[in-house]
């Protein structure tokens, strides 16, 4: 992993909440870079993609695949990006298209070329090698994609943390993968620079070793 991969907990885009974090990715690459933008988890929201044109579009240029414009534009957005963003929304959404259409293979290219990618809520799930779902208040371990080797636990709080905390430990991971919980307004940042927090929110963290993230 070459580039920088931001996993964000949660918050709204179009209210400023994750203005540092924004600040910090639109620092990475030159202007007039392309930022693809995959709202596949907010079943294409046009308002969606429209906040993260306001946001990006004065720096970047922003491309945004849909359903509609088909498989083979979503390859060539990839192929050509600088940055990938993921909004958030439903995951299982997000995961089905790209294995529908095979975009794994091409993300995983990507990433190895040194692209820089971020994921809001859903988008970090995706990212992550494990991630806590919530749903009725029943706790559930899922797989994501694998592109970074941690657990997550994304809208995190205290009291969240640790029932996240109890499951990880009973799938018996603790000690096998690093886990973030990262709170609304927060990302976890990682990649060539120390891996580190971003932005106003809070995140809790389970290492497995000295190199791997610190409680906090």
């Amino acid at each position: 992993m070459s580039g920088t991969i931001y996993l964000m907990g949660g918050g709204e885009l179009r209210d400023g909440d994750t203005q540092l974090i924004d600040e910090d990715i639109l620092s990475w690459a030159p202007k007039g870079s392309t930022f693809v933008f995959f709202g596949f988890a907010s079943q294409d929201s046009t308002d969606y993609a429209d906040t993260v044109r306001s946001v990006y579009g004065n720096r970047y240029t922003v491309v945004v695949p849909t359903e509609a414009k088909g498989r083979d534009f979503a390859i060539d957005a990839i192929k050509s990006a600088a940055i990938i963003y993921f909004g958030g929304g439903n995951t299982e959404e997000l995961l089905r298209l790209f294995a529908d259409w095979g975009l794994l293979e091409y993300l995983r290219v990507a990433v190895g070329r040194g692209v820089h990618i971020a994921g809001m809520s859903a988008g970090a799930q995706a990212l992550s090698t494990w991630y806590v779902h919530e749903g009725n208040d029943i706790f559930e371990l899922r797989k994501g994609w694998d592109i970074v080797p941690v657990g997550v636990l994304v809208h995190a709080d205290r009291t969240s943390f640790g029932m996240a905390k109890i499951l990880w430990s009973e799938h018996g991971m603790t000690g096998k993968y690093p886990f973030v919980a990262i709170g609304e307004s927060a990302a976890w940042r990682m990649g060539t620079l120390e891996d580190t927090k971003v932005g106003l929110g809070n995140i809790w963290t389970i290492a497995v070793s000295a190199k791997g993230p610190n409680r906090s």
